[in-house]
């Protein structure tokens, strides 16, 4: 009896351990053009933080003419803006340096080296003022470094952030938001000025990931992007459902029947789809897939072969 109690003790204690994560900080993020932002500084900061001449909320306005300027002593390295952004964000539209002219840009610092960094977070109720809306973050969750061009106009920047393994830390907590985290942006390294020792970003522009979605009669797949939409598969002979998709949102588990049912007896076909290769994948010997499993840091299908014996696959092997 003691030995079943202490295990049961165990596992309480185990799953509270994994249940919950800390609450390391609160944040205050202006919000403007649908965007939350703040910084670690400003240059002429005004009493309204980030509503100054060069806040960080500048940075969701598109316009090159305005910027966020770093207000510290020196030139701007360790320096941060923070904002919100949605969950399996990878790319960022960034206008690096002062971009009002080209001989404003290349007077003033521009970032050379950034680092982000993502923390989970929610709305604390309450913590909020008519400018601003206060956030609990988590430690930090991921960290990736990125090198900006020293290029005048947009650049295309790709965040390196593994949202899967984002997923990991987050698969045992129920406090912090599953769709919503603040990006921390910080200046490791700058190209310098020629005239002041001010570094400033004129523009980020979050750029929404795909959105994937079966067709409104459900006989197809389709993807969403900023510009277009494109129908991935399309069969008119066959309903899709989806069973279920990965953690890290690149593989689907699809039941296919058919449209049209001749009799009380329907046959479902289970189909494997990878989202980065946007093809199904065809796996000899499957009866049936039930769902994905990790084990050691690979992601497997679970299901049963063509024998009804249960099999699992691993989706790095295919």
């Amino acid at each position: 009896m003691k030995k079943i109690i202490h295990s049961l003790l165990f596992i309480i204690l185990t799953n509270c351990a994994y249940s919950q994560m800390e609450v390391v900080d609160t944040v205050l993020l202006a919000f403007k053009n649908d965007q939350f932002w703040s910084s670690s500084s400003e240059l002429e900061q005004d009493i309204y933080k980030d509503f100054g001449k060069y806040g960080s909320i500048n940075v969701s306005d598109s316009d090159p003419a305005t910027c966020w300027a770093e207000g510290s002593e020196s030139d701007g390295i360790g320096e941060y803006l923070l904002t919100v952004i949605p969950e399996n964000i990878t790319k960022l539209r960034i206008r690096n340096g002062y971009q009002k002219s080209e001989n404003i840009f290349k007077a003033n610092n521009r970032p050379k080296t950034i680092e982000f960094t993502i923390l989970a977070s929610y709305e604390l109720s309450g913590y909020v003022t008519e400018t601003h809306t206060g956030f609990c973050i988590s430690e930090p969750l991921y960290t990736s470094t990125v090198t900006l061009k020293d290029q005048f106009g947009y650049q295309d920047v790709n965040t390196g952030i593994h949202w899967p393994d984002i997923y990991e830390q987050l698969s045992h907590d129920n406090t912090f938001n599953k769709d919503r985290f603040v990006l921390k942006i910080k200046i490791l390294d700058i190209y310098k000025g020629s005239k002041w020792d001010d570094t400033c970003i004129s523009d980020i522009n979050i750029i929404p990931s795909p959105y994937f979605s079966l067709t409104k009669d459900e006989q197809g797949f389709i993807k969403v992007t900023d510009f277009k939409t494109d129908t991935l598969f399309y069969n008119p002979e066959s309903l899709f459902q989806i069973l279920e998709i990965s953690n890290d949102s690149q593989w689907i588990i699809f039941i296919e029947m058919p449209y049209e049912i001749e009799n009380s007896r329907v046959e479902n076909i289970y189909r494997l789809y990878s989202i980065e290769k946007e093809e199904f994948i065809e796996l000899n010997n499957v009866n049936a897939m039930y769902g994905f499993i990790k084990e050691d840091n690979k992601l497997y299908i679970e299901g049963l072969d063509n024998q009804l014996n249960m099999i699992t696959i691993c989706l790095e092997d295919l």
